[in-house]
């Protein structure tokens, strides 16, 4: 009796649906269901309306990083890079592993080591989809190692790479809330291992520059393409109830420090692992 239930229903759904596509057809146009696969990003920018972020950006100057880059014998992506400054500057600035809860009162949690959430697009089944990795205390990390662990969620199974996002697909909404509101307020100490503590979103490989995407965290960065001067303008959005002015301008002038010495000196240092350089523009 069940099966047969099941199929009636399933039925109905189809025919519930070609009729709405006919509706739709007669009029140029069409509606359908937001996917699965679409939810978690919604939920983000649902997050992300509560944080009051505000932007401090200015212009990096890398011609040497880029030049470093293109003689490097391994091959290092620009989101490698920043991802390495991202995590250095947070050793050096705290406010950028501390996270904001206002349960059961105004409070701040500070993590021990940054974790770097990065915006991944892939496709699978044939269908373009936005995934969310995170990367582990890039400060404790070199380049090489960094470079191997983004390269899994840009190339490797992303049933693997994502498998938390695609379970977070498959439950009902209210508890997908109900679970995102635990993160992100209750369990503080689990939260930047499984949220992250920071964000990076980037369109620079196709010479656009997202610099007010949606940030749920303290603090998201973003840049654009490097212009023929070899200078690329830097926004890290704030959560201004963690993060002042100040402090936000501190940490963008100390990643461009960085980039400029520290993360440049290791890029043209000699190594044992060598992998065939390959201009991937991200």
């Amino acid at each position: 009796m069940r099966p047969r239930i099941e199929r009636l229903a399933s039925g109905a759904r189809r025919q519930k649906e070609e009729a709405m596509s006919n509706s739709a057809d007669n009029h140029d146009g069409r509606t359908f269901r937001v996917e699965r696969s679409r939810q978690v990003v919604l939920d983000v920018v649902r997050l992300a309306r509560h944080v009051p972020a505000f932007p401090v950006e200015r212009w990096f100057e890398l011609a040497e990083l880029s030049e470093a880059r293109k003689n490097c014998p391994r091959r290092i992506s620009w989101l490698t890079l920043f991802v390495r400054a991202y995590g250095l500057a947070g050793r050096d600035i705290p406010q950028l592993r501390q996270a904001y809860s206002g349960f059961p009162f105004a409070r701040l949690y500070q993590s021990p080591n940054s974790v770097i959430s990065v915006a991944v697009t892939r496709e699978v089944d044939g269908v373009e989809r936005l995934f969310f990795g995170r990367l582990r205390s890039p400060e404790e990390k070199s380049l090489a190692v960094i470079q191997q662990e983004l390269d899994e969620l840009v190339r490797g199974d992303p049933r693997r790479a994502y498998r938390q996002q695609f379970q977070g697909e498959r439950l009902p909404g209210i508890l997908r809330r109900v679970l995102w509101w635990w993160r992100m307020n209750v369990s503080m100490s689990k939260r930047a291992k499984r949220v992250g503590t920071g964000s990076i979103s980037v369109l620079a490989s196709l010479g656009v520059h997202n610099r007010l995407h949606p940030c749920m965290l303290t603090s998201s960065l973003s840049y654009g393409p490097l212009d023929e001067a070899g200078r690329c303008w830097v926004t890290l959005q704030c959560d201004h109830r963690v993060i002042d002015g100040v402090p936000g301008a501190r940490a963008l002038n100390r990643m461009h420090e960085l980039l400029r010495g520290e993360i440049l000196s290791e890029l043209r240092a000699p190594t044992s692992s060598v992998v065939p350089h390959r201009d991937l523009n991200n």
